[in-house]
């Protein structure tokens, strides 16, 4: 060993801080998930050179795996008409921490690890050409192989005039003054043998990581690049298959979604749920004198949290099967999560914001996106794979983190005080799941209509004894503003004029509600849908002679009052019957405390107003609870 050393020692007997060839190994061992996601960094390059035109391209050679022939993957390589590089960058590009892209602080592939890094974990030879006055011109370059002197130096030798292997040219329609040619051989780690399992295994991930690019949903109606994967015979005997890469968009808002299949007609799948929420953020960035020094300067950073909602004809069953097991449903299923964008790419599509397993989950999408300025406080990985930070705080609130005796509010300022990434990775955290909670509010179906069919109403109803007393008020001679059209409407034209309020506010018990006034002939009836843009509980309309209230599934009285008091008990403890009835106690008072609240908080003619509100409201309550009571 000390032998060893000591030819490598230099004059002054130092010796090289790291063993080249054990650290090459080292480097090739690390990051990245499968072959897509390494293929990935190739089509980052490409797309920031400004393809668009990618062509993965799989030279394939028949072999026999035990007792039968199959084929195999013999190189790969990844073909572009981008801009193409300068001898000098050509050169670069394959250095670790290295490349043009560095000073590009916007764009995909800053890093400067992507093509080397990438490259090596998949295959031990790594060849590029590049050209930007016809192919021939183009300049070659190469790391890896088998000298072992080159391992124990581990450095790049000048680009040269290598000619490219026709072969990767006759396979590909990518022609042009400009472009780069990176092929992988002896590859010893990829993760699928066959060129049709390479595709079926990053169809979905390359589609939903360049979604942006592949889509014609854009100003100009077309794609911004077509990116495909070829497979040929390496020894030009037979033909063999390509596949064109779709956009898999998980929030189903793209009209050329991978996930449009025969069983719906609908252009775009999920409909844009609520306008997209803008978080602003100053934070520091680090930048360099013309000398090299640092210095710091804080700068404001835009963070833009988008969310869909699949509508709900696509959530209902179709011709007696669950939404759920149809193709659409399953492709949904596939894609459940936040997906985290940055630079309009994906990094990830993040499954710890999700809760659960709930099959509801497949039937929204949400995304989160950020330009590079953000990669340090959210802890973006140079293999562009997470945003870690991002990630951890996932399914983690405020309250978490509270020390003794703070209260939200002061945890949120001392976090962000102490750790602006935690800060902002929680702001976002907590916005996401707030949001996600909304949503699955709105697409629950425990108490649909199409699930559990109209209630009849007993004799002692609140809908029924309401009815009864309003009778009474009427004979009193008071008068609704919803009263004359009892009697001045036709039961159709009611069943009409309520069926379409219902529909627009997306009633979770339609029929139910419908029955109530149209089937019972009751004045009031419930409703019970989410109110996006409501922050009341509960909203009251007028509607073809009857009154329509409609109890916010948004509002967290909904939860934490009305949920719990209707909560099925046959399979519940004592216990948990006496605890379902402290929350419920709980929430009402604390509705009472933020009523009470409201009056000290106004002044003048409005704390009047709302006084003689409270008492005109106590006063009608008590008339409505008594009616029929001896």
């Amino acid at each position: 060993m000390n032998d060893e050393i000591s030819d490598l020692s230099e004059e002054d007997g130092s010796v090289p801080m790291i063993n080249n060839e054990m650290y090459f190994e080292s480097i090739r061992s690390s990051g990245y998930n499968d072959t897509a996601m390494a293929l990935g960094e190739l089509i980052d390059n490409s797309l920031q050179a400004k393809a668009t035109m990618v062509d993965v391209l799989v030279a394939e050679s028949h072999n026999r795996v035990g007792k039968r022939r199959s084929w195999q993957a013999y190189e790969i390589a990844v073909l572009d008409n981008g801009i193409g590089m300068k001898p000098s960058l050509l050169q670069r590009a394959l250095r670790l921490g290295d490349g043009e892209h560095q000073k590009d602080k916007s764009g995909m592939g800053k890093f400067g690890v992507g093509l080397p890094q990438a490259s090596i974990n998949q295959a031990k030879r790594i060849d590029v050409w590049s050209w930007q006055n016809g192919i021939k011109s183009a300049k070659h370059a190469y790391i890896g192989g088998d000298d072992r002197k080159w391992i124990k130096k581990l450095a790049i030798l000048p680009p040269d005039d290598l000619e490219i292997p026709e072969k990767w040219l006759d396979n590909s329609k990518i022609t042009g003054q400009t472009g780069t040619l990176v092929v992988w051989s002896n590859l010893d780690r990829i993760s699928w043998v066959k060129a049709e399992t390479i595709y079926n295994n990053s169809e979905f991930l390359v589609g939903r990581m360049y979604r942006d690019w592949l889509t014609t949903d854009n100003r100009e109606g077309k794609q911004k690049a077509l990116i495909k994967l070829i497979s040929f015979d390496n020894s030009g005997r037979e033909e063999r298959d390509s596949w064109i890469y779709k956009p898999n968009d998980p929030m189903y808002l793209l009209s050329r979604s991978s996930g449009m299949k025969s069983s719906t007609k609908r252009k775009i799948m999920f409909e844009k749920w609520g306008e997209p929420l803008e978080l602003e953020y100053v934070v520091p960035l680090t930048k360099k004198t013309d000398d090299g020094e640092e210095y710091v300067v804080q700068q404001e950073e835009k963070i833009i949290l988008k969310f869909s909602l699949a509508p709900k004809e696509l959530r209902e069953p179709h011709d007696g099967k669950d939404a759920g097991n149809l193709d659409y449903g399953k492709h949904a299923k596939k894609n459940v999560g936040v997906s985290i964008m940055r630079a309009g790419r994906e990094l990830v599509l993040e499954s710890r914001f999700v809760a659960s397993k709930d099959p509801r989950n497949r039937w929204w999408g949400a995304e989160i996106h950020f330009s590079p300025g953000l990669d340090t406080i959210l802890g973006v990985t140079n293999n562009k794979q997470s945003a870690k930070r991002l990630s951890f705080f996932a399914d983690k609130d405020w309250d978490d983190f509270e020390e003794d005796g703070e209260t939200v509010f002061q945890t949120k300022k001392r976090i962000k005080e102490e750790d602006l990434g935690q800060y902002i990775s929680l702001d976002i955290s907590a916005k996401i799941r707030n949001n996600i909670s909304k949503m699955m509010i709105t697409i629950e179906k425990a108490r649909t209509s199409s699930k559990s069919g109209r209630k009849k109403r007993h004799a002692d109803s609140p809908e029924r004894k309401g009815t009864e007393a309003t009778k009474v008020r009427q004979e009193e001679g008071y008068e609704g503003d919803s009263d004359p059209e009892e009697d001045g409407l036709s039961k159709d034209e009611r069943l009409d004029r309520l069926k379409e309020f219902l529909q627009r506010i997306e009633a979770d018990n339609e029929s139910e509600a419908l029955g109530d006034i149209t089937d019972t002939g009751l004045k009031y009836t419930f409703a019970h849908a989410y109110l996006e843009s409501s922050d009341a509980f509960f909203t009251v309309d007028g509607i073809a002679g009857a009154i329509v209230i409609t109890l916010n599934r948004a509002h967290a009285a909904y939860n934490e009052l009305f949920d719990t008091l209707q909560m099925d008990t046959s399979d519940k403890t004592p216990q948990e019957l006496n605890q379902m009835l402290l929350r419920a106690n709980s929430s009402l008072l604390l509705m009472l405390i933020a009523w009470s609240r409201l009056e000290d908080e106004s002044s003048g003619g409005a704390k009047i107003r709302i006084k003689d509100i409270r008492n005109d409201w106590g006063r009608m309550s008590r008339d409505f609870l008594l009616f029929g009571k001896e």
